[in-house]
């Protein structure tokens, strides 16, 4: 389960590796502890796009503004997509800006118009809006918000009363394997085993079984900046169901056919 304390987390850990649950006795070893639990979470959230961590940003579009703040909370290459609004509707900015676009609309030159089109991440991890808008955000009608859909960074795990943002099951069992096998300990590898097996269940229950469409795409993988990338294991699929691979390659059927000689024979793709 989600949102348990650091300090909960340390007494299981104490627990699952046969330490003494006095704080008085693991003073010593605290910190290490700590280290451990922060690690792990941080690794398990860099694995999957946890759902429950998924988020919605908004910033304002001002005229003649190029640059913006990034979200403050949200992870830079976990942003999935950035949209803005406009006429009732959110429309999709694309990701990357490059010579042929300024060709067209030149930032250096503060030239303007509206809609924009495309983002990038600068170099100062604020981002670039193209091209420059000749109008800002409007309250009313809520033109000009720019809306970022993304992973969110982890909160802190340092104080007692600090909460996990991932099941304290998991994130305990993998630090306790880790700590396990450091020593030799015979029971490291059922430790692993048992959290492989939660977290494989917990992927498996907050994944949507994949459904696919005739004559339409399948399951979009998981995308950073806008760029369908891995997605790490992909959608829960019961084993009963069958598995597609989309797209689908052309089926190439070969009918042998007797044909005059100045006619060629041709192959035909379905």
């Amino acid at each position: 389960m989600r949102g348990k304390t650091l300090e909960k987390l340390i007494d299981d850990l104490r627990a699952e590796t046969r330490l003494s649950l006095n704080p008085a006795h693991n003073s010593n070893d605290r910190e290490l502890q700590v280290k451990h639990l922060q690690r792990t979470q941080e690794w398990l959230w860099d694995d999957y796009d946890w759902p429950h961590l998924r988020v919605e940003r908004n910033v304002p579009i001002q005229a003649g503004q190029r640059y913006y703040d990034f979200p403050a909370d949200l992870a830079l290459d976990r942003v999935e997509k950035l949209e803005y609004f406009a006429d009732g509707a959110w429309c999709r900015l694309q990701p990357g800006i490059e010579g042929a676009h300024y060709s067209m609309r030149n930032s250096e030159l503060d030239e303007r118009e509206w809609p924009p089109r495309r983002w990038r991440l600068s170099e100062n991890e604020d981002f670039e809006v193209w091209p420059i808008s000749d109008r800002g955000f409007d309250p009313a009608t809520q033109d000009g918000q720019l809306k970022f859909t993304g992973i969110r960074k982890l909160k802190k795990l340092v104080d007692d009363a600090d909460r996990a943002d991932l099941d304290d099951r998991i994130i305990v069992l993998f630090a306790a394997a880790e700590r396990l096998a450091a020593v030799g300990a015979k029971d490291a590898k059922l430790k692993q085993d048992m959290a492989l097996k939660r977290f494989a269940r917990l992927r498996g229950e907050l994944q949507i079984t994949r459904r696919f469409r005739m004559f339409g795409t399948g399951e979009r993988s998981r995308s950073r900046f806008g760029l369908p990338i891995g997605s790490g294991g992909g959608a829960y699929v019961p084993p009963s169901t069958p598995q597609l691979t989309y797209p689908l390659e052309p089926t190439v059927i070969q009918v042998p056919v007797d044909l005059p000689d100045n006619i060629r024979e041709d192959v035909q793709e379905f």
